[in-house]
């Protein structure tokens, strides 16, 4: 089966390419899944260690670029949002009857047995909590791929619709839980398992939803922003539940020998600090928001 992966050019620097090596080089220990990187970008230093680790990218036009490009112009939208947006491209990529999709920050941690069921459009797991199945998380899917070309059109239609009207107020996540409400199926919580939901020797694809490994780096350094709301989100995540992010660090050192010196300092950095005592209290971490519900109802 084939699984696709999406970036444009923003991500192929930082945390955002590490994190794109690490889900690389663990799907390839743990499956056998045909690796597709759907790209909007010029090729680099990157793209070439993609291709040098059997990943075959292929260049892409998202249809509505350019709504996006003149909203960013405009100060409305923030461009870098086209690497998310890249997944609506995967029905335009393939005719294969069904494929995978994962964000690119995602951990295999052992083969994603499970693939063989046949979704009536997609399945996906919950956004926050492990019984929140009323607003689901896209960073992880199984797709029936024809049904998603028959609802392709209709899709961008109200794609391009909200991003005109609502802006900010309107991401990829938010119009695949709208759009597609009521068609979509449960996935297994261990094909999209979330760091922050604590060890689980039964997990096959760990997720680093929320804290990545640049704001755990500057969490555990004193530089992170708590003073607005996302730093706020993405630092109580991390505070009330650290002794996970400690237990799943430490899978990262099984690929460091594959990466440059530099990321392999920085997660031995990391690894290291996160093995230390690390008051985080004073922060008053608040995780409420995770009870966010979508809907009305379930």
């Amino acid at each position: 089966m084939k699984l696709y992966l999406a970036l444009n050019e923003h991500g192929t620097h930082g945390d955002i390419a590490l994190h794109t090596k690490l889900a690389v080089l663990s799907a390839r220990k743990h499956s056998d899944l045909d690796i597709k990187m759907l790209y909007i970008g010029r090729r680099n230093e990157f793209t070439q260690w993609l291709e040098q680790h059997g990943v075959e990218i292929l260049d892409q036009h998202l249809p509505y670029y350019d709504l996006i490009k003149r909203l960013s112009d405009e100060g409305k939208y923030n461009l870098s949002t086209v690497g998310h947006w890249l997944r609506t491209n995967v029905c335009l990529t393939t005719n294969d009857d069904y494929v995978f999709y994962s964000d690119i920050d995602i951990l295999f941690l052992s083969n994603p047995i499970g693939l063989e069921q046949e979704p009536s459009y997609f399945m996906a797991a919950p956004e926050f909590k492990k019984d929140g199945w009323n607003y689901f998380n896209a960073g992880v899917m199984h797709i029936n791929v024809r049904k998603f070309q028959e609802t392709y059109n209709e899709f961008e239609k109200y794609i391009r619709k909200n991003i005109e009207e609502k802006t900010y107020q309107f991401h990829d996540q938010i119009a695949y839980n709208t759009f597609y409400r009521g068609k979509w199926e449960k996935l297994a919580l261990e094909m999209n398992w979330k760091v922050y939901w604590g060890a689980n020797k039964e997990a096959k694809i760990l997720h680093f939803h929320g804290p990545k490994l640049g704001a755990i780096n500057a969490i555990l350094s004193g530089q992170w922003n708590w003073n607005n709301e996302h730093g706020r989100q993405i630092g109580s995540i991390f505070a009330q539940h650290i002794s996970s992010y400690r237990y799943y660090i430490a899978f990262l050192l099984d690929y460091i020998d594959e990466l440059s010196h530099h990321e392999r300092e920085f997660i031995i950095d990391i690894h290291y600090r996160m093995s230390k005592d690390f008051d985080i209290s004073r922060y008053k971490p608040d995780t409420t928001f995770m009870n966010f519900k979508m809907f009305p109802e379930d």
